[in-house]
Parts: C-alpha cells; structure tokens; sequence
C-alpha cells in the first residue's frame, strides 16, 4: 500500500464517519487533535496541562471562533499541520520506527471503530462529545510493536504492548 492511498483511506474514513462535518465536528476533532498532543507529551513522562484546557475547550465549543483568541489564520493553521505531520515523520526516520507501517495499523484499527447497516453501510460509534469511539463490539486495538525499532534502545525500560 502507498502512501497516498493510506492517506486516501484515512480520508475516507473521515468522510464515512461524518459525511456533512459540522462546525461542532471540527471543534472535535482540533479537541482530539490537541488531546494527542497531550498524550505525546505524557509519552514523555510531561503532563501539558496547556494542551490538555484546550483540548477540553474545543469538545465543548460550537465553533472554533469560540476557542480562537485572535482571529483564525488558515494559511498558517494548514501550515502547522503539515510541519507536524513532516516532523513526525522525521522523528519516526531517525528513531528507526516504521511511520508507514504503524499508520496503515492505527488505520485498520481506526476502522473497525464502524458497525454495518444492514446494507453495508459504515455506521461511526459515537460518544457523547461527538467524537468516533471504540465501538465495544467492533472495535481492535493496534499492535504497534512491530513498528518499534528505536536506535539505542534501553534495556531497562519496555517497548512493546499496543498503543493508541
């Protein structure tokens, strides 16, 4: 599988999940995408209290006006997307982690989030906050540990198990 067509199928899961996005949908997914930020600093062992307000702010907001504290600038929001999503591969490149295949397997598991209709539709499990949940009859955990390779691992600590 390229790379492209992983990104089309995270796309179009997206699309499956919310054909119409709402404004509310998309103050979700800035809160899910804030609420990774935050995970990433705990990977860490740092709790990013920051991150973690904002994320909280977004699923509670119906737009994203309402958390923006100046007024949104698309060029530079799209900017930052793409910068996190190039500095991510560059972590995963010089760590040794395999960024591809790790995200085809969040992917596969992102899509057994769905149940299908009756006519084979995906049908998104939803939380209360509006955001797609681990559906609890559908839903499979990504292994991850495949995808670990760090460089200089520590034979102290412990690389393996499934991570979302």
């Amino acid at each position: 599988r390229t790379f492209m067509n992983l990104i089309k199928s995270i796309t179009k899961w997206f699309r499956a999940a919310k054909p119409e996005p709402t404004q509310k949908d998309i103050c979700t997914q800035m809160g899910a995408m804030f609420e990774e930020m935050a995970e990433l600093s705990r990977a860490f062992g740092i709790r990013n209290v920051k991150l973690e307000e904002t994320s909280a702010k977004f699923y509670a907001a119906d737009h994203i006006s309402q958390v923006a504290e100046r007024p949104i600038d698309y060029a530079e929001l799209l900017d930052a997307m793409c910068d996190v999503q190039v500095t991510m591969q560059g972590v995963c490149a010089y760590t040794g982690m395999d960024y591809q295949g790790a995200l085809a397997e969040v992917n596969h598991s992102n899509w057994t989030k769905f149940a299908t209709d009756e006519r084979g539709n995906f049908v998104p499990y939803l939380q209360p906050n509006g955001k797609i949940g681990k559906n609890p009859a559908t839903y499979q955990a990504p292994n991850l540990t495949p995808y670990l390779k760090p460089l200089n691992p520590d034979p102290d600590s412990s690389y393996g198990g499934s991570h979302e």
